[in-house]
């Protein structure tokens, strides 16, 4: 029987909970260390899911030969330089989103995985999702025709993260509710657009509600942008981590455009197609069906084919670099009131 792959986290906070979670999931990984500066939180997630080593420093868990796999679940500005060490050290390493402070230091980390022959893949995990998953397949078969026009939002009512407090901090963070949840929405969005070349961006940032955090708030808690692409094809992307709205409104929301059907990823009903508009927009509804493995499960089953050589990684180096393109240009908009280029 083939060895399981040992796997440390690096950050014992939520999603590195999450993270063990989705390798319990997904079979075929062993939860062998984690690695935290705050001792009872370390203890916690070695205490729930019977992890065997923890470590003070991300550094000691690096060198420790045993692993094979590497989570981080760090601050954002910790993601570059730990993701090139563990894969310099011969571990495959999935690191949380954003993907990095820049999209050269995201190039930086692909450049050490090819040079080292592991993988890579940045935890966009919202796109493993069941819905998500469902309404990526719908578009891959054609039955939107061609889709056009993306709008994908992630508001919340009342939700800023607090961890440690680096969150509101930009020299640690890099962004604020547009690089936390809007990044995962881009993804998405992207992709059901087929990927194509982004041009142009216009965005507005507010900060108008929240208190002060640790004496410092220092990026934007709500924002929304428009970005366009080459072919005239375009998609709206929203954020908040606090917005006065309405609180059925809390959450995402996905809404696809093509030629010949649209598409909402988030109902009631799971992800559901609309096709055979008549002349005065009467259509059917088809609710879809997505798979039985899901979100993390999902992710770390296809981190698992990808270290196995079966795959490349959805959401790898290359990938990751372009959306950090866009949101460093959403971040210009945002800061200099004008068009950005992509």
């Amino acid at each position: 029987m083939a060895r399981l792959a040992k796997v440390g986290i690096i950050g014992a906070g939520w999603p590195g909970s999450a993270h063990a979670r989705g390798y319990q999931a997904a079979g075929g990984y062993e939860l062998y260390a984690v690695a935290d500066l705050i001792p009872a939180r370390r203890e916690e997630l070695v205490k729930q899911f019977a992890i065997e080593k923890q470590y003070a420093s991300a550094e000691e868990l690096i060198e420790d030969k045993f692993i094979d796999v590497v989570s981080l679940c760090v601050p954002n500005h910790l993601h570059a330089p730990l993701a090139v060490a563990a894969l310099r050290a011969g571990k495959h390493v999935v690191c949380e989103t954003p993907p990095a402070m820049s999209a050269g230091e995201v190039r930086r980390m692909g450049h050490a995985a090819e040079k080292s022959g592991k993988t890579l893949l940045f935890a966009l995990q919202r796109r493993f999702g069941g819905c998500e998953q469902a309404a990526r397949q719908a578009v891959a078969k054609g039955l939107l025709g061609q889709v056009y026009h993306v709008r994908a939002a992630w508001m919340r009512t009342r939700g800023v993260p607090s961890g440690t407090g680096w969150y509101t901090h930009r020299e640690q963070s890099g962004g604020g509710a547009m690089a936390d949840l809007g990044m995962q929405m881009l993804d998405i969005a992207w992709d059901l657009l087929g990927n194509p070349v982004p041009q142009t961006v216009f965005a507005a940032g507010h900060n108008s509600l929240c208190p002060r955090i640790d004496g410092k708030f220092e990026v934007e808690e709500a924002g929304t942008s428009l970005i366009r692409f080459e072919g005239g094809k375009c998609l709206e992307l929203s954020a908040a981590w606090a917005i006065n709205q309405p609180p059925q409104q809390h959450g995402a929301v996905c809404r696809a455009c093509g030629t010949q059907g649209a598409l909402e990823v988030y109902t009631q009903d799971g992800a559901v197609l609309y096709r055979d508009f008549d002349q005065i927009g009467k259509c059917k509804a088809i609710a879809l069906k997505g798979p039985k493995m899901i979100h993390h499960g999902a992710m770390m089953r296809h981190l698992k084919e990808c270290m196995l050589g079966k795959g490349k990684p959805q959401t790898g180096a290359e990938r990751a670099a372009i959306l950090m393109e866009m949101m460093q240009a959403i971040y210009k908009s945002m800061e200099t009131g004008k068009s950005a280029n992509v």
